[in-house]
């Protein structure tokens, strides 16, 4: 069997000051991991990073970082070129193993044996809800949680310049459709579980659109949305999405992309069936922030 990705691992962004981004990131609840050159930020307890950024004039996404199965590296890189695609050198001012190609849009892949970080075991949270009564004797109110912890990256959103190409190149990675909107935005996933972990937004040039992090409830969510609104960055939700049918709040970042919050995303397994659907953004909660799907990232080609 062709060897595939086995899901998101990482994304790197260049960024104009590495100041402001360890504050916002640091609002937002991930931990920091500081490099020689650069600055990442993680999950609590995750033992990689799960965003690099790099300093330079404009921001831009990088690279995107995707697992291969244990032992299956070597096989995977003699597949791809078996079918044209040209593998490279590493860009020269990131430090990572692995394979190295691009997508259609110029923008770096990287490939390299490891699996998705899969966060750290939640509790159940208990709701009392019509006849299932779960939680007696415990006030809910006395155990809210003090700020968002994300406990792992669920999805990373690309704005890229040509749907369909896109969608040739990653499938050729191993991902698989979700479910899509026309010729507009597409979701894909690599292995059973989350409806996706990958997709696309058509636009005039590539850029990211959001990455989203699973919070433990929807506590948990809100407390994380006072916050950021508190610091600065008004968030757009609470609201129940379509595709995926996640409980979502976004936040708009520094520099024109978003990052989201979310939980209860729909699960599938080998038997999902993907489709074409005019589905709305949000099932229910507020309008849409106007620029939520216009790109704004820079055009200029930024060498790493």
């Amino acid at each position: 069997m062709r060897p595939t990705v086995n899901g998101v691992l990482k994304y790197g962004m260049t960024v104009p000051s590495l100041a402001e981004a360890d504050v916002f990131y640091r609002t937002f609840g991930l931990s920091p991991v500081e490099g020689a050159r650069t600055l990442g930020f993680a999950c609590e307890g995750a033992a990689t990073e799960q965003v690099e950024l790099l300093e330079a004039r404009h921001k831009r996404i990088a690279y995107v970082s995707f697992g291969v199965d244990e032992g299956r590296l070597t096989e995977f890189g003699r597949d791809l070129e078996s079918r044209g695609v040209v593998l490279k050198d590493p860009p020269r001012s990131i430090e990572a193993p692995g394979l190295w190609l691009q997508d259609p849009d110029g923008m770096w892949v990287n490939l390299r044996e490891a699996r998705p970080d899969p966060g750290r075991p939640l509790p159940v949270v208990e709701m009392n809800v019509g006849t299932a009564k779960p939680r007696v004797d415990v006030a809910a109110w006395r155990n809210m949680p003090e700020k968002a912890v994300p406990n792992r990256l669920g999805h990373v959103l690309l704005y890229v310049s040509d749907l369909a190409a896109s969608e040739r190149f990653y499938s050729g990675l191993g991902f698989r459709l979700s479910d899509r909107t026309g010729q507009i935005l597409s979701f894909w996933h690599a292995r059973p579980g989350d409806h996706h972990t990958f997709g696309f937004v058509q636009s005039t040039h590539p850029g990211l659109h959001h990455s989203s992090w699973e919070v433990g409830s929807l506590d948990m969510l809100m407390v994380g949305r006072e916050l950021m609104d508190q610091k600065g960055h008004p968030g757009w939700g609470l609201g129940r999405h379509g595709l995926g049918s996640n409980l979502f709040t976004y936040f708009p970042d520094p520099w024109g992309s978003w990052i989201e919050y979310f939980i209860d995303i729909d699960q599938i397994s080998e038997n999902w069936e993907p489709h074409d659907y005019d589905a709305p953004t949000s099932m229910w909660g507020p309008r849409m922030p106007q620029g939520f799907v216009v790109n704004s990232e820079s055009t200029e080609r930024i060498e790493l």
